[in-house]
């Protein structure tokens, strides 16, 4: 998996609410988000009724059951009849639970004393899921304000990155995700599909190989079988030259009639 500097222009933080009465309990939860997710915005409460309003819009919510005053089940319940969606997973010594757990939509529910690694997996389970909550989150996206100013915003890590699409050298798909080659070298990595990605980046952009999109007006020198690109040579799939040929001079066409 590729794990590049973070091209960013603008960032939206996932965020992260703990609630649990044990304050070693709450920064270790805390410890362990950060590990992964290091722009994490997170709150801490030590009882329900502080976060309990129908303005509370956390994304994940790590939520104790035996607490003082409110118990966090009930605390549960009241957020879902308000309406909110946020991800729940409990964190409780309380066995007697798991099934009331899941009436209110519960993602997880983790057992204490826990082992750090199912929780880092619970973590990265849950920011997936937070990426991809809802369409407009989910997929990649862009403003299209003319070809030279396309904006591209996925979701890398728990944050909503925007990026410039011309500044994009090549894409990759690796290991189920697609893999951002940004002319400055850096590397983004988010979750979706090369055909989404083809679809936003318009013609100067062409698709030499199942798994390569590249900017065409990026690339340094071609043959039958491979592209330069940024000093990175990639395959041609078979039958694909023709097109790329086709494609790029109609790429120099259009930028010399510009």
């Amino acid at each position: 998996m590729w794990y590049g500097q973070k091209c960013v222009t603008e960032v939206v933080k996932v965020k992260i609410a703990i609630c649990d009465d044990e304050k070693q309990i709450r920064s270790y939860i805390a410890k362990c988000v950060f590990e992964i997710c290091p722009d994490a915005e997170i709150s801490e409460y030590t009882k329900a009724d502080e976060f309990i309003t129908k303005s509370f819009d956390a994304d994940i919510l790590f939520l104790d059951i035996k607490m003082p005053g409110m118990d966090g089940m009930k605390a549960a319940r009241i957020l879902r009849t308000l309406g909110n969606k946020t991800i729940i997973i409990f964190v409780t010594a309380a066995k007697e639970y798991v099934f009331q757990a899941f009436d209110v939509g519960a993602v997880q529910y983790i057992l204490k004393p826990f082992e750090k690694e199912k929780l880092v997996q619970t973590i990265k389970h849950v920011l997936e899921l937070a990426s991809e909550r809802n369409d407009l989150e989910n997929k990649p996206s862009f403003d299209n304000e003319g070809e030279s100013s396309k904006i591209l915003w996925v979701n890398c890590h728990g944050s909503k990155i925007k990026i410039m699409i011309t500044a994009i050298a090549y894409a990759e798909v690796f290991d189920r995700q697609i893999v951002l080659h940004m002319m400055d070298k850096r590397l983004i990595e988010y979750y979706g599909k090369m055909s989404e990605l083809e679809g936003i980046t318009g013609k100067d952009f062409f698709r030499i190989h199942r798994a390569y999109l590249v900017n065409l007006g990026l690339i340094d020198s071609y043959n039958s079988k491979t592209v330069t690109i940024c000093e990175n040579e990639l395959p041609i799939a078979r039958g694909k030259y023709s097109e790329l040929v086709k494609a790029y001079l109609a790429y120099v066409t259009r930028k010399e009639q510009l």
